[in-house]
């Protein structure tokens, strides 16, 4: 009997985890929203301030994500991407991906970077963060456009 009980409980537990897992929905599926370019989010009382920036020269064009600071810990899962075009855009799906880089988890202090050789062509480029907070929803952030000489070295577009 009294495994009986014990069973039926355990089936009753599993039934409503069963039941409730839909309703969590897909997470990586939404729709992630613009930014300011310095990205600076508050969530479930925690501080996050991540850095986005890009240059150019000798070359290369690069692209970083900095984590300047973080208060308590939290799991800051970062995508960066480096876009390039020949024509001006202002948005990168109409570019092409360079290079690309992941990590689970940035750090407080720490920091991810690409980099893509010119091969002498100017051209215009743009880099691009992708990130999320713990189990938060995904945001985005886009750098502006930059025009770089065949040498990477950023001029006005």
């Amino acid at each position: 009997m009294r495994i009986k009980k014990l069973l039926c409980s355990a089936l009753i537990a599993l039934s409503a985890t069963v039941a409730l897992l839909p309703s969590l929905g897909n997470k990586a599926a939404d729709v992630p929203v613009e930014e300011p370019y310095t990205v600076e989010a508050e969530e479930r009382g925690l501080f996050t301030k991540l850095e986005l920036s890009i240059e150019g020269g000798g070359g290369y064009v690069r692209a970083k994500v900095k984590n300047v600071f973080t208060l308590f810990p939290s799991t800051i899962v970062v995508h960066l991407e480096l876009y390039c075009s020949d024509t001006y855009t202002e948005d990168y799906t109409e570019m092409n991906m360079k290079s690309a880089a992941f990590t689970p988890d940035l750090d407080q202090g720490n920091s991810i970077d690409v980099s893509a050789r010119t091969y002498g062509k100017a051209q215009y480029w743009q880099a691009r963060m992708y990130y999320k907070f713990d189990d938060n929803d995904w945001a985005y952030e886009v750098t502006p456009t930059f025009y770089a000489d065949g040498d990477g070295n950023f001029a006005e577009s």
